[in-house]
């Protein structure tokens, strides 16, 4: 019945009870409380939930012998457990008050169905096995009922009944592959993987030419350790339908799962040529196979040939043009990556997901300049949300355009609390019991940014302004007090204070190799050379364990060693930066003399 139909006849039910009270007669208790009970089914059409919940308990309390309207305080109080926390003992109570109303009518199928399954939910299950049992007595065609029946047999530790309720089941539906998969996870809960396996067998021969059935028995041999039978059944499968779809799936699992890479692509190709499945399920499954290969850093021309075959069948779906994309970038083909975005987002320019990821790339590809111009394109076609803008906000850090950045951090902060500002320090203290968890950690966050942007300016106080507004924001921020720490330590500023903040940072993230290298800069900046040593080397190492090794890590690695009268590790450090920059003039400087320089030199 649809909400408005609903709605109609509430309203003319209610008019006919006005029409009696306004007859001369006075209401008596009942009639009041099927006023109050007519009007809360109004409320509740209307959306208007809490209302209809007090007007529901004013007629229960009216009339305490009304079933309906107290069934509907019992039903309104389940519904708001979870907000009002409920004791186990209440939710009891809640349930109870349903019970009435499902004893007067057990011929209300839908009432009993719902009342058995908050039962069965709430751990009463001997109550829910009674309504459903009376409830398949008294509508025996209705096979839902004993779906649910079995549940609640099964969760009882009755493993005949509850196989026997879906037996009936399949008498009356015929068998199937979801039935067939409830009972055999009921056996092998129960540990009897003889039972399980039958009713495999059972299920092949009641459709011998339907491959799902032989898929499932293979998936039961493979879930007890059984290779050889699975693959066997797999096989089969795809013998008796040979362009099912989900037989090729299915050997393409086996075949990764036993590490057979050749019959993994064949069986993977197959899929993407199979007519059962539509754009969406390919391109998941080719994702998830490209994701294998980048992960284990396998050749990629595997994945170029099947991409290649998805391509050819959709050479013009959106879809198939963004995971193109993600695969480039996960190659590290930026250029590739633009492109490909580039054709999705003129087939579908509404789609934001696409211009971030444009500009990500673009960003990725040190072209700042160009993720701008992509932003000032995107607003045309869309409305842009808070990450959009902060894309906008780093593309134009980036590019040096630090105006229109600061501008940009400025209207985000704006979106907190309109009384932040880019360039103020913060003056409203307040503020900060007014906002959660999430807005004070969200300042916070752009402050820092708004930072290491105004610190590249070469506007310090600027940055060390934004970043006090960031601590104060969220006091613990580790990323804004490593950043912070190192600035002072460049700037030569506070370097007990840019210790405390480092060390601060470094204890609750051990692992972190930026900020041991912030730690072990300002020990050295202190002169401390052997305890910068020690941390210095850490973050070299983690580095090494992260892949990610940067440059500085090996520039600020040969200085200290140089401090500490190791400079043939010093020149081998700085000759293993050199490496990975070779266009550093301080860097060629230091190894041409074998001598350190001050980067202000």
């Amino acid at each position: 019945m649809r909400k408005s139909l609903i709605a109609i006849i509430i309203l003319l039910a209610t008019a006919v009870s006005l029409a009696s009270s306004r007859s001369g007669q006075k209401p008596d208790t009942h009639d009041k409380a099927r006023y109050y009970y007519l009007e809360a089914l109004r409320r509740q059409v209307e959306g208007k939930e809490a209302e209809a919940y007090e007007l529901y308990k004013k007629a229960y309390g009216i009339d305490r012998s009304y079933t309906e309207a107290q069934s509907a305080v019992g039903s309104k109080r389940l519904m708001m457990a979870t907000d009002s926390f409920q004791s186990a003992r209440q939710l009891a109570r809640s349930l109870s008050m349903m019970t009435p109303f499902v004893e007067k009518y057990p011929g209300d199928f839908f009432e009993s169905a719902y009342y058995a399954y908050l039962a069965a939910h709430l751990d009463t299950l001997i109550e829910a096995i009674r309504i459903y049992e009376r409830t398949d007595s008294l509508f025996p065609t209705k096979t839902a009922t004993l779906y649910n029946l079995s549940e609640a047999y099964m969760a009882n530790h009755d493993l005949n009944n509850a196989v026997e309720a879906l037996n009936r089941y399949e008498r009356v539906e015929g068998k199937s592959p979801e039935i067939s998969l409830r009972k055999i996870t009921f056996f092998i809960q129960a540990q009897d993987t003889a039972s399980a396996l039958k009713e495999t067998k059972d299920l092949v021969d009641y459709g011998p030419h339907d491959p799902r059935f032989r898929i499932l028995r293979g998936n039961v041999f493979s879930a007890l350790s059984m290779p050889d039978s699975a693959l066997q059944c797999y096989l089969d499968a795809e013998s008796v339908a040979p362009d099912f779809g989900g037989a090729k799936l299915a050997l393409a699992a086996f075949y990764k799962e036993s590490g057979d890479s050749v019959n993994y692509d064949t069986k993977t190709y197959e899929a993407l040529l199979s007519e059962d499945f539509d754009v969406e399920q390919k391109s998941s499954l080719l994702a998830q196979y490209l994701q294998i290969l980048i992960n284990d850093k396998s050749a990629t021309s595997r994945g170029d040939y099947l991409f290649s075959v998805l391509r050819e069948q959709y050479p013009h779906e959106p879809a198939v043009l963004d995971l193109a994309a993600r695969y480039s970038a996960a190659k590290h083909d930026l250029p590739g990556a633009i492109e490909q975005i580039g054709y999705a987002i003129d087939l579908s320019p509404e789609s934001e997901d696409f211009w971030g990821q444009l500009m990500s790339y673009q960003l990725a590809d040190d072209k700042p300049q160009e993720a701008v111009r992509t932003f000032d394109r995107a607003v045309a076609h869309i409305t842009p949300s808070e990450g959009l803008k902060l894309l906008l906000a780093q593309a134009a850090s980036m590019g040096k355009d630090y105006d229109r950045a600061a501008a940009t951090y400025d209207d985000l902060l704006k979106t907190i609390a309109p009384s932040l500002s880019a360039t103020d320090s913060l003056s409203d203290h307040g503020i900060l019991n007014k906002l959660d968890y999430e807005e004070l950690m969200k300042a916070s966050d752009l402050y820092g940014m708004l930072g290491d942007m105004f610190f590249s300016a070469g506007k310090k106080d600027l940055a060390f302004t934004s970043y006090r507004n960031a601590l104060k924001f969220a006091p613990d921020n580790n990323l804004v007090m490593n950043n912070y720490a190192y600035f002072l330590s460049e700037d030569n500023g506070d370097l007990d204070l840019a210790y405390d903040m480092s060390k601060k940072a470094v204890d609750a993230n051990p692992d972190n190799p930026t900020y041991l290298d912030t730690l072990a800069w300002i020990l050295f900046k202190q002169g401390k050379y052997d305890d910068a040593l020690t941390y210095q080397r850490a973050a070299v190492e983690k580095s090494i364990e992260n892949e990610d090794i940067s440059p500085e890590l090996y520039s600020h690695l040969g200085d200290i060693l140089f401090h500490c009268a190791q400079p043939q590790e010093a020149l081998d450090a700085w000759k293993k930066a050199l490496e990975l920059s070779p266009d550093d003039t301080l860097l060629k400087k230091k190894v041409r003399q074998k001598q350190y320089f001050p980067s202000n030199e």
